[in-house]
């Protein structure tokens, strides 16, 4: 089923684009602030609002369908929103801030194998073995495009193993539990939409949870001591990240309507592979690590195998 003509492993794709697009952007603006303080927050809360308050104009343009908004058809929206991206965000910085980013990135990648085994259990998806294979593929090329970026091929120990052998096994509770979060949100915004009408109005709600609990840190938190104060060149960048995050989600809501979470959620885990793209496509340069180029061989065979699987 193709919406708008568009199959959902392009809009699965576009999600990825829009979603990769916004971390780069975002990584920019944060790198342009000064001070001790970490923009995370500032960059957390503005992108947050934009897509939002988006959504819901975009909504109110087109047309709330009558009737729809009841708390029946839209629990599932309000506690993906919660899972993805509010409790995500806060496990994944806080992940960052235990083990590192490059082992909190390596576990994340696994998100989408979460997802795949709860659409079996959960909604009675179908998962062969050619798909199973591919999504195998796509998990393992992006855990390693994310340990091949915090590694130098010359050294002869590997960075991100050794933090992960350092490690305490309670730290590693937090990226996994971001994972499970993550991978869970897909499967309950999957099944919200097949009870629901309308894609874009189900994107604004299940943003709304998410801008309600970063008001609450930005006022707790961000105000009182100034971290949500940005120059207007970062505000700008974090402005414009909403925006390639809405076209993300966008395109995330309407790949899960006329497609399955087994086709389209390993397809939105290509976006480590794109973000890779942009940055060495910036640079002007060619990936020279084998790990990289393994990582990348990986990804695409494995979201062929899914597209041939499905």
């Amino acid at each position: 089923m193709a919406v708008a003509g568009l199959e959902p492993w392009t809009l699965a794709l576009g999600a990825a684009a829009g979603f990769a697009c916004y971390t780069v952007v975002v990584e920019y603006g944060m790198s342009w602030t000064d001070g001790d303080e970490s923009p995370a927050l500032a960059a957390a809360f503005y992108s947050t609002l934009v897509v939002t308050a988006g959504f819901w104009v975009l909504s109110l343009a087109r047309g709330i369908p009558a009737g729809s908004l009841t708390l029946e058809g839209l629990w599932p929206f309000l506690v993906a929103g919660v899972a993805y991206p509010a409790l995500f965000r806060f496990l994944y910085y806080e992940g960052i801030d235990r083990v590192g980013a490059s082992v909190t990135a390596a576990i994340m990648g696994a998100y989408p194998a979460v997802s795949v085994l709860l659409a079996v259990v959960a909604l009675d998806e179908g998962l062969g073995p050619v798909a199973g294979g591919g999504i195998a593929l796509v998990v393992g090329g992006v855990v390693l495009l994310q340990l091949a970026r915090g590694t130098d091929e010359g050294d002869v120990e590997d960075v991100v193993t050794e933090k992960l052998a350092g490690a305490n096994p309670r730290d590693l509770v937090y990226p996994a539990a971001a994972t499970v979060s993550t991978g869970g949100a897909f499967v309950l915004i999957d099944y919200g939409l097949a009870r629901f009408p309308d894609p874009v109005v189900a994107t604004a709600v299940t943003q709304t949870p998410a801008l309600v609990l970063f008001t609450g840190w930005a006022a707790l938190a961000g105000a009182s001591d100034g971290r949500l104060r940005v120059g207007r060149p970062v505000l700008a960048a974090f402005v414009l990240a909403g925006g390639f995050n809405f076209v993300g989600w966008l395109s995330n809501f309407f790949a899960l309507q006329s497609g399955s979470v087994i086709t389209v959620v390993p397809l939105i885990n290509t976006m480590p592979l794109l973000i890779m793209a942009i940055t060495y496509g910036i640079q002007r340069e060619l990936p020279r690590s084998r790990r990289v180029v393994a990582a990348v061989l990986a990804i695409v065979a494995g979201a062929s195998l899914v597209q041939i699987g499905t």
